[in-house]
């Protein structure tokens, strides 16, 4: 990586840092119950839009718009890639400004998943391969933050008191072996695929135990911090599964490969999937650490 690509990067990340903690702080001084409000529409991914999606994103994209290095912008909340007045920027950013909305009105974690698309030398982007980095932010107890590059993936706290984000695990690798899995098991009579129901049942005769938040971006940081096996699989109700691939799926693949871990959709690698024309395009996933993908693959043997 170039000097320039470098200071580009730092100024992306430095801009979004600024939006995490803008969107913490409003979690932290609103109450949970208006945030949560419902507004009249339905997001371009189907879902109810809650007053504080509507808020995140605004802060989002109006901040990285302002950012000389990003060409365009993607987000649950639009309907179509959002292009910027820089027309020759490398970037291009795509996020959930706030994953986990239907858990604000009961202050459960939820957060903002990111990542960062560089354009090819045909101004295009073939696939995941394209991501620089990605990352995600936890508000929660605390505000912490994931950042994964070329390099590595760190970990980050908001400190109130300084201000900023401080490091608090510069490389940060996820156990080969977790003894926790984490799937909405109320579908798993309606899974189109059936590995799911038998790799479940050996992971409790194993000793596994089930934990389910019901938000990607607290379920997949517990599986990235303490080991283990998550996933969102099709149903006869959601074929592809629940999970956008340019803001969700994408990004925590990359994060989970850059920390030793695995990441695909139960038949391919996630980010060897071509880059979706819908912008809202959705993907079955599994993001885990060896043993636990391992004992899935098993299972279609």
């Amino acid at each position: 990586m170039s000097n320039n690509e470098s200071i580009q990067l730092k100024q992306i990340t430095n801009c979004l840092e600024n939006c995490f903690i803008t969107i913490s702080e409003m979690i932290r001084d609103k109450d949970s119950i208006s945030l949560e409000n419902i507004d009249d529409e339905i997001n371009e991914s189907g879902d109810h839009v809650k007053k504080l999606d509507i808020l995140s994103n605004i802060i989002l994209k109006k901040k990285l718009s302002q950012c000389s290095s990003i060409r365009a912008i993607g987000s649950e909340e639009e309907p179509d890639i959002v292009y910027t007045q820089n027309t020759n920027a490398p970037y291009l950013v795509c996020f959930d400004p706030l994953d986990g909305s239907s858990n604000i009105g009961v202050n459960i974690t939820t957060g903002t998943i990111f990542a960062i698309y560089k354009y090819n030398n045909e101004n295009k982007i073939g696939s995941g391969h394209n991501i620089v980095s990605a990352g995600y932010c936890l508000y929660g107890g605390a505000t912490q933050y994931v950042l994964a590059n070329s390099e590595k993936c760190s970990f980050y706290q908001y400190s109130i008191c300084e201000k900023k984000f401080n490091c608090i695990n510069s490389n940060l690798i996820i156990k080969d072996k977790g003894s926790i899995y984490s799937i909405n098991e109320s579908n798993q009579e309606c899974w189109l695929d059936k590995r799911y129901n038998k790799v479940i049942k050996t992971f409790i005769q194993t000793g596994y135990s089930a934990r389910w938040v019901g938000s990607l971006v607290a379920d997949a940081h517990r599986t990235l911090i303490k080991g283990g096996f998550f996933a969102y699989p099709g149903n006869s109700k959601n074929i592809n599964g629940k999970i956008r691939l340019l803001y969700e799926a994408y990004p925590f693949a990359y994060i989970f490969e850059k920390a030793g871990g695995f990441a695909t959709n139960g038949r391919q690698r996630l980010l060897d999937i071509p880059f979706p024309d819908n912008v809202h395009e959705k993907t079955p996933i599994i993001l885990s650490g060896k043993v636990e993908m391992n004992t899935f693959v098993k299972e279609n043997q």
